[in-house]
């Protein structure tokens, strides 16, 4: 095995960090209500594109820029799946230890049914569903929307890093 560089760690070590940072952010914004401010209400997902590109940048800075586009977009993807997989856990182990909040959360949605007109019918057939759908809506929309945010900031973190890949010498 000659001279082989052992690749960091990058994504495992930014995707903890990162899932940590969306927990506390998360719990900030239940403890100050602040998820219904739609302006702040994109700060985590901006702290969540921000530290995957970091993540990259700095995976590729650990290799000297020895890595391709591809293998720098995997860390990203691989950075947002390890943060994703902690926010969600937390999401499960916090709705199911803090049952107040799908009791928040489904007012919120009242609140927004209420404005849009809706009639007493089809809010309470609106509130029905959600209840029964909560935790599964929660996770599963965490997890899609997430991913959709993860794509995008490893296509623009892959970009964005230093790529000076070193051809590879076969031996034939």
């Amino acid at each position: 095995m000659e001279n082989e560089i052992k690749e960091p760690k990058t994504y495992l070590n930014y995707g903890v960090i990162t899932g940590l940072i969306l927990i506390v952010l998360f719990v900030l914004y239940y403890v100050f209500t602040l998820y219904t401010n739609k302006v702040l209400g994109w700060i985590p997902t901006l702290v969540f594109l921000v530290l995957i590109i970091i993540a990259q940048v700095n995976h590729s800075k650990a290799l000297n820029g020895n890595i391709t586009y591809g293998n720098l977009f995997a860390v990203g993807f691989k950075t947002a799946c390890a943060a994703i997989a902690i926010y969600v856990v937390f999401l499960i182990l916090f709705s199911v230890f803090v049952p107040s909040y799908k009791d928040q959360m489904m007012e919120v949605s009242r609140q927004a049914m209420v404005k849009k007109g809706l009639s007493n019918d089809q809010i309470n057939a609106g509130m029905a569903i959600g209840k029964k759908f909560f935790t599964v809506s929660l996770i599963g929309g965490t997890i899609v929307i997430e991913l959709i945010f993860g794509v995008i900031a490893s296509l623009i973190g892959a970009a964005i890093a230093r790529k000076n890949p070193q051809p590879q010498n076969s031996m034939s």
